[in-house]
């Protein structure tokens, strides 16, 4: 094991937090995960497989957090039957018991695309299934994930806490922004050599890829789909709470940079994911407007976006050589991308996950055992039909509505956590290779579930907490 000159910096914030009060540590984590191309730990045994920043904070954070017994009790209140701690405990144990077992109990049964990095072999390879240091690394972060749950869950049971939560998100948004513009303009400069020491890490780097004359934004990710992954979360976030009234002369203009640029990121997931979250928002703005249960940013939105959306489309035909170039865009990002070596290894990646389903009976072969395209396969075939049951039991806990005579402000930051899990499942479900949706994910859902079990009990007035100004 080596420590990288990042991993320096993230242990001096470690010290920090182990230090000081939830704030500094909630805001320190939060943007510590945009840091996704960065290696804080070189685990050499593990076959040079690198531990992010934010996993390496969050072994901090968790001993502080053990060191209050206030916060321990409300964390394991959330392990009741049927709150989704209690789901997603089981789909942990579920998953560490399966990356084990499974990979010795089919070793040789079946073929997987390994997403181990041991070994010479490329990770795209066909490999026979065998225990690979992947199994060790998929269960370290699906535990990382389970603690991120219960630590933000309890967070959220804290009113103060809740609304430190909320900017920072927002806070994380504008840092994603930022990284956005560095990128670019130590790209268009010739000085991206700067950035060195935040693309650290040993995942192969597409921060120099052009589509059709378009830098793709890497901001401080390895490629545009995983920077994509990140600011759609942000911006279903930020959106949500545009769309409800909150901090609208903030959270609007946020959003709506962070939408363009998802326009100019040349992602294909992006694109698709963002259509679909597009659509789904939409609708629940117009049921909530038929209800009567509509604010004014969102009746705005239900009226003009379609006119907006019709006027922009119109302007482009009219512009015949805009228009083909948008149309040569999406032709090259989207649908020829099926076609692409690309969009074929991913097709062969999901038809032997259902392969992989089939050779074990429904069991899975194992957490870390193999990899797909689709978050929709690779849990299935990672943990099998019983354990899949038990994890869709803890997402659908995430969408419950918000407990009868919950305070305005506390239900909308709860709706914008629903709407950026719904974001990153979207673009998992399109494009994600592997069992963890990332520690984001895991926070916005213990928020989720820690915000409607807080409500049940009490009302607190978030907005007089908020240094903000209060919605309109």
């Amino acid at each position: 094991m080596s420590i990288e000159p990042f991993g320096v910096l993230t242990i001096i914030c470690g010290l920090l937090v182990l230090v000081s009060g939830p704030a500094l540590a909630i805001y320190l984590f939060i943007i510590s995960t945009l840091f996704g191309a960065a290696g804080a730990v070189t685990l050499t045994s593990l076959g040079s497989a690198n531990l992010p920043p934010a996993h390496l904070l969050l072994g901090f954070i968790v001993l502080r957090f053990l060191l209050e017994r206030k916060w321990i009790a409300l964390a394991l209140e959330s392990l009741a039957f049927p709150r989704g701690g209690f789901w997603l405990l089981f789909t942990v144990f579920y998953g560490v018991a399966s990356a084990y077992l499974m990979p010795r109990l089919f070793q040789g049964a079946t073929d997987v695309f390994a997403i181990s990095r041991s070994g010479s072999t490329a990770n795209t390879n066909l490999l026979g299934l065998a225990p690979v240091s992947g199994n060790v690394t998929q269960t370290i972060y699906l535990i990382g994930d389970f603690a991120c749950f219960l630590i933000f869950y309890a967070y959220a049971r804290e009113p103060r806490i809740n609304v430190v939560l909320c900017h920072a998100v927002i806070a994380c948004a504008i840092a994603n922004l930022a990284f956005a513009v560095i990128d670019l303009v130590t790209y268009w400069t010739g000085t991206a050599d700067l950035l060195t020491f935040l693309r650290n890490a040993s995942y192969r780097m597409l921060d120099d890829v052009e589509v059709m004359g378009f830098k793709r934004i890497v901001g401080s990710f390895t490629e545009a789909s995983a920077y994509a992954f990140a600011t759609l979360g942000l911006f279903a976030f930020t959106g949500k709470l545009w769309l409800r009234g909150i901090y609208s002369w903030f959270t609007g203009p946020i959003a709506g940079l962070s939408l363009l640029v998802l326009l100019a990121s040349t992602s294909s997931t992006a694109y698709v994911s963002l259509g679909l979250l597009l659509a789904v928002e939409y609708a629940i703005c117009v049921a909530q407007l038929i209800a009567g249960r509509c604010c004014r940013t969102a009746a705005a939105f239900v009226v003009l976006a379609p006119i907006l959306a019709a006027m922009l489309m119109l302007i482009l035909m009219l512009q015949e050589n805009t228009w083909l170039f948008v149309q040569n865009l999406v032709n090259k990002t989207v649908f020829d991308k099926l076609a692409s070596s690309s969009g074929i290894e991913r097709a062969s990646m999901n038809t032997q996950a259902l392969i992989n389903i089939s050779d074990t009976y429904g069991l899975g072969v194992g957490v870390g055992s193999t990899r797909t395209s689709s978050f929709l396969l690779v849990v299935p075939a990672s943990i099998g039909i019983l354990g899949s049951l038990i994890y869709g039991a803890f997402i659908l806990s995430l969408f419950k509505a918000n407990p009868a005579g919950t305070d305005w402000f506390a239900a909308s930051i709860r709706a914008a956590c629903q709407s950026a899990c719904a974001s990153f499942l979207i673009a998992g479900s399109l494009a994600g290779g592997s069992l963890d949706l990332g520690l984001p994910f895991f926070i916005f859902a213990g928020l989720v579930s820690g915000i409607a079990e807080f409500q049940e009990t009490a009302t607190i007035d978030f907005v007089a907490l908020s240094p903000f100004r209060k919605p309109v």
